[in-house]
């Protein structure tokens, strides 16, 4: 390996709790190449332009021409106002929140309408264009916003609490490199390193195979 470091990008919350595991990990087995964490506000995290050699990403992949795979599941969340009288429930459903204004991160964030059905949906939409404005809003009682366990595993905030969201489906946590990898096979480890992904609770979801599989590793402990 080289001394050139690895730039994994994400838009929001990295890997969750997974995140200071995986940069430990990476750092004991591969001391020769740094692993370098980006945030871009980016709904590929910087990919696009090159400015990264793979991302994490929630959601489907916004483009086409990439590899991509599933990492693992995440559970949605309810983001609230700690002033919002749904704060006191323990968890809540999509239909406590309709006829609430929905605060969306239009630049990086995957929540939408489409979560609601055409009859009970958010009062309205307030647009932000990053997370840490989306959180300020939110704290500031302007309304509520949808996110993953990951969020609130990574972003406390003073004002904001998160419920879990019951009958939402599940995010999923995408590995994305180019089609043309920046990133030489050679360099990084044996194919062995692929392995099946599991986190510990019954989580799974298959086999990670980009990096030859070295984020499943570090996932995974191994």
């Amino acid at each position: 390996m080289g001394s050139w470091p690895l730039r994994l990008g994400h838009a929001w919350s990295a890997l969750g709790r997974h995140t200071a595991t995986v940069l430990h990990r990476w750092q004991r087995l591969h001391p020769q190449m740094p692993l370098q964490l980006l945030r871009t506000d980016d709904s590929l995290a910087g990919l696009a332009q090159g400015r990264v050699d793979a991302v994490i990403l929630r959601g489907p992949v916004p483009a086409t021409g990439i590899h991509s795979t599933v990492l693992f599941h995440e559970e949605r969340n309810a983001a609230l106002s700690v002033h919002n009288g749904l704060a006191e429930r323990t968890e809540i459903t999509l239909a406590d929140l309709a006829g609430q204004t929905v605060i969306m991160d239009i630049v990086s964030g995957t929540t939408s309408l489409r979560l609601w059905p055409p009859e009970r949906q958010p009062r309205g939409i307030a647009e932000v264009g990053n997370t840490d404005d989306w959180l300020a809003a939110i704290a500031a009682d302007q309304g509520f916003g949808v996110t993953t366990t990951a969020t609130a595993d990574v972003y406390p905030y003073p004002g904001v609490t998160y419920r879990p969201l019951t009958d939402a489906p599940p995010y999923l946590s995408v590995s994305l490199g180019p089609s043309r990898p920046a990133i030489p096979r050679s360099r990084i480890s044996p194919s062995s390193f692929a392995r099946p992904l599991r986190l510990g609770s019954g989580g799974e979801i298959g086999e990670v195979i980009i990096m030859e599989g070295v984020l499943s590793r570090l996932l995974v402990g191994g």
